[in-house]
């Protein structure tokens, strides 16, 4: 099965012909606007290089068509169908030489608008939001270092606006700041860092009715020896604003666990609910657990939005720590597969790595046994074939408390005259594999996306098997907390055109460029 929607495939090659040369890979920085509301149609400008132009254009998910403008490189309409699924896609330009690394499209519910190139980037200078839009997405680039963002917003007293950045979560390798100004150019409120990244979370509560400047800056990511406000065009973000929290985004909005739990005794399959109300005090539990139990114990708080750091820890009945579990591969929520030494009543105390409390301090603590599972990690995002020699894609499988069945791997809608090759046997510690594509001497040119899927080798009819998609991390030494998407699925397999294809494309191209008589 081929993955995502193709835009203009063909239509491009001819394109190349045209021109007389060989298309050199595409880049794709980013594009803008980064989203658009379902149902519409919006212009979109891509960033990068595209030679020749137009390029096709991938979309990871379906109902988004791209038509490009030919007398404008880089820009063109795309279309978003009204049943188009909500939330990030993938996006890369693409063409018979390669692909573009992926960036980011928000496909939306929400009324948009853009920022306008003549606004003021100062305080004084804001613009008016009109309120009846709202809630509204403002979609814009902090393209100059030293730009201030600005809109200038009318609230009632009494009246909450809640605003909500995605920037460093779109890769837009910037740091944002919230600014909230009264029209006197008083700052009332600050916020940098979100709760769950880099992107930050404004609540402001209007004291009386008045106008207010809400403005967005952004420092460099990675930082800079330079603290001064940072810009460049790659640097889209989008502003979310409404009056009421619930009509945010709900990936933006924290995720409520319930009322905080009566008892302390914690059971397995059965989660309890705190917050931690008395700063520098941890939360204390107790379980009841037999010799040779196995539990995975967890804290959940920043995966439920709350910007609590929880840091878990497990206790003998004479209250020495057994196990002290702060992050679990690179997330705050901590983690542990807990092998109980001994029958006995144990206590589980839950904190705040930088001793915090208060209602946003809240968490979920559950313990339950061990349910086996693995995962597959590429190393690529983008492999590219040459007619007569192996590829090799390695993939990394790490399996999860206890997880031991073989595993096969499988790459749907691989085009004929391209075979792949794939261990038999899978270790059962797990660590790297190596599948091997390979391509016929006369193997079709190919530039397109797919999934490696790694299946458990169960017994014949066993429904209990498992698929899985391998997928590419794009945690670097950049992460600082989720991104819109951490991993893409969809990995981009090229195989150039023969050189006897090229040759045929030139002559049909010249032939079209000959005048008629």
């Amino acid at each position: 099965m081929r993955i995502g929607t193709y835009i203009a495939a063909g239509c491009i090659a001819l394109a190349f012909a045209a021109t007389g040369l060989r298309a050199a890979v595409p880049t794709l920085d980013s594009v803008y606007p980064p989203g658009g509301k379902k149902g519409g149609e919006i212009e979109l400008t891509l960033s990068g290089k595209f030679d020749p132009w137009p390029c096709a254009i991938w979309f990871s998910g379906k109902g988004l068509t791209f038509t490009p403008d030919p007398k404008k490189k880089g820009v063109g309409k795309l279309r978003i169908a009204p049943d188009a699924p909500s939330g990030p896609v993938f996006v890369r330009a693409h063409n018979a030489e390669g692909a573009s690394a992926p960036v980011f499209f928000i496909v939306s519910e929400r009324n948009e608008i853009l920022e306008e190139e003549s606004d003021k980037s100062t305080v004084s200078g804001a613009p008016s939001l009109d309120r009846t839009q709202l809630p509204l997405v403002l979609n814009g680039t902090l393209s100059a270092g030293g730009e201030l963002d600005s809109k200038r917003l009318t609230l009632e007293k009494g009246e909450t606006l809640h605003a909500a950045v995605e920037a460093y979560a779109l890769r837009s390798r910037v740091d944002p700041a919230l600014h909230l100004h009264d029209t006197a150019g008083n700052r009332l409120l600050l916020e940098h860092d979100g709760p769950e990244n880099l992107d930050p979370r404004l609540t402001f509560t209007a004291p009386k009715k008045a106008d207010y400047v809400i403005s967005l800056a952004g420092f460099s990511h990675p930082p800079a020896t330079s603290v001064a406000y940072t810009g460049s065009k790659n640097a889209t973000y989008r502003l979310h604003l409404a009056l009421q929290r619930e009509q945010l985004p709900p990936h933006l909005v924290p995720a409520d666990p319930g009322p905080d739990s009566s008892g302390d005794l914690l059971a397995p399959g059965k989660p309890l609910v705190g917050t931690l109300k008395t700063a520098g005090e941890p939360a204390r539990y107790k379980i009841t657990a037999k010799k040779g139990d196995k539990l995975v114990v967890k804290v959940e708080g920043r995966a439920l939005g709350y910007p609590i750091d929880p840091v878990l820890r497990i206790l003998k009945p004479d209250g020495s720590v057994i196990r002290t579990q702060d992050d679990t591969a690179k997330h705050p929520d901590p983690e542990y597969l807990w092998t109980v030494p001994a029958d006995g009543d144990y206590g589980i105390t839950v904190s705040d790595r930088f001793s915090r409390a208060g209602e946003t301090m809240r968490f979920r603590l559950s313990a339950a046994p061990p349910v086996a599972d693995f995962t597959v990690a590429l190393d690529k995002d983008r492999y590219t074939l040459e007619r007569g020699k192996a590829l090799e894609i390695k993939a990394t499988v790490t399996r999860l408390r206890g997880h031991k069945e073989n595993l096969t791997f499988t790459l749907p809608g691989l085009p004929s005259g391209i075979t792949l090759t794939a261990p038999e046997t899978i270790p059962e510690k797990g660590g790297e594999v190596v599948l091997k594509l390979e391509a016929k001497a006369d193997a079709p040119a190919v530039s397109l996306a797919l999934r490696v899927v790694a299946t458990e080798k169960q017994a014949e009819g066993d429904k209990k098997a498992r698929a899985k998609n391998a997928a590419f991390s794009l945690k670097d030494d950049n992460y600082r907390g989720p991104y819109v998407l951490d991993e893409i699925e969809e990995i981009w397999l090229t195989l150039p055109p023969l050189k006897e294809e090229k040759k045929e494309e030139k002559k049909e191209a010249k032939a079209k460029e000959k005048p008629k008589k």
